[in-house]
């Protein structure tokens, strides 16, 4: 029998109607499929067999919202701070405002696919989306976990499209561009001028370059080891909000790895290194210099030496690419940088110029 207090009513026009609940849209308002009859008893009977068949929502469980933050809270010991925050600026600004007073037994194909579309419409790449709906299918199927007779069929969409190749290429400066950049840095007296130089001639990750200290600059064998990144990450802290920096571990075990330097930058660093524990780029305040000042440092220096201005990760790409144009196997270049997989270095780092793909071309030529 239907639940004492159903919401049955008489129209003006004469027919009864009987609204169940569906869930929630995205302001925490009810909304309702609606059932008529021509009697109060014909539509509460209607009403009936309408949730027998699809449920009702005031029988069930948590909503989708809770779910998700269910998923964070008990995971998030297992984390590292990084990843908790990774995963929480991605339920809050993306999954949240779509689906956080749904339940999960609403889910429907036609409500996921819209929900792909909205965010490609926002511009994100397949790859981000997917990785959005990653998180989704995580927390869901935790909670299916933790929670007996639950299960949750989750309709699977289709990310096809352009998989990430965003402006940062098109912003890349040339290969001459750095090298002019160099020059110049072996004739400056800067703080972060040690630091800058050994980006453009290994590689390194921003936030590894901030942790670098003298101790893991090992000039006998002209090495650095890489073991430990460096990122300001929002706590979610009710003592202590805001954000905080953190240096860790990184984030794969190719990540931690040691990388040859050219014996030219070896010589320049052995009259710069000072003692172990102190920072390979020093900050002002503090013994460290955070990723976004080092980035501020440098777009000052690329301007007041008459550069273009360019972010400091170019010098990444940059690198794997003149490493290309110079003969490096790509198995060797992947291990420098870092990377699990030769195909992330080929797809994301290696832009090979007019200039270098002219010279295969005339070998071509020549050897016809």
């Amino acid at each position: 029998m239907a639940r004492k207090g159903r919401n049955i009513y008489k129209r003006k026009d004469g027919r009864w109607e009987g609204r169940v609940i569906l869930g929630y849209d995205g302001n925490k308002k009810r909304k309702y499929h609606s059932i008529y009859g021509r009697n109060y008893t014909e539509v509460k009977g209607k009403m009936q067999k309408y949730i027998e068949k699809y449920g009702d929502v005031r029988g069930r469980g948590d909503t989708i919202g809770v779910i998700l933050y269910f998923w964070l809270n008990q995971k998030r010991i297992e984390w590292k701070p990084s990843t908790y925050a990774n995963y929480r600026r991605i339920i809050e600004n993306h999954l949240l405002p779509y689906w956080s007073h749904i339940y999960p037994e609403m889910l429907t194909v036609d409500k996921v696919r819209k929900f792909v579309l909205t965010k490609k419409d926002d511009g994100l790449s397949s790859e981000y989306i997917k990785s959005i709906f990653g998180v989704f299918q995580q927390a869901l199927k935790y909670y299916e976990n933790e929670h007996e007779n639950v299960h949750y069929k989750i309709p699977i969409p289709s990310f096809n499209g352009n998989h990430n190749s965003k402006s940062v290429i098109k912003e890349l400066p040339s290969i001459e561009t750095i090298n002019e950049v160099e020059k110049i840095l072996y004739t400056k007296e800067l703080p972060e001028q040690a630091g800058i130089l050994i980006a453009i001639n290994s590689g390194i990750r921003i936030g590894e370059l901030c942790a670098l200290q003298w101790k893991d600059v090992d000039l006998d064998n002209g090495m650095i080891h890489i073991s430990k990144t460096m990122q300001r990450i929002n706590t979610y802290s009710n003592q202590n909000p805001g954000t905080k920096i953190y240096i860790m571990e990184p984030k794969t075990s190719s990540s931690v790895r040691d990388i040859p330097l050219p014996s030219n930058l070896i010589k320049f660093l052995a009259c710069k290194k000072t003692v172990p524990e102190e920072y390979v780029v020093p900050g002002k305040r503090v013994d460290y210099c955070e990723p976004r000042t080092l980035q501020y440092r440098f777009e000052r220096f690329l301007k007041e030496n008459g550069f273009q201005c360019f972010r400091f990760h170019a010098l990444r790409h940059c690198f794997a690419s003149r490493c290309v144009e110079l003969g490096f196997d790509v198995k060797s270049l992947c291990e420098i940088m870092g990377h699990s997989d030769v195909h992330i270095t080929l797809q994301l780092y290696v832009h090979t110029s007019v200039k270098q793909k002219r010279i295969l071309m005339e070998r071509l030529n020549n050897n016809l």
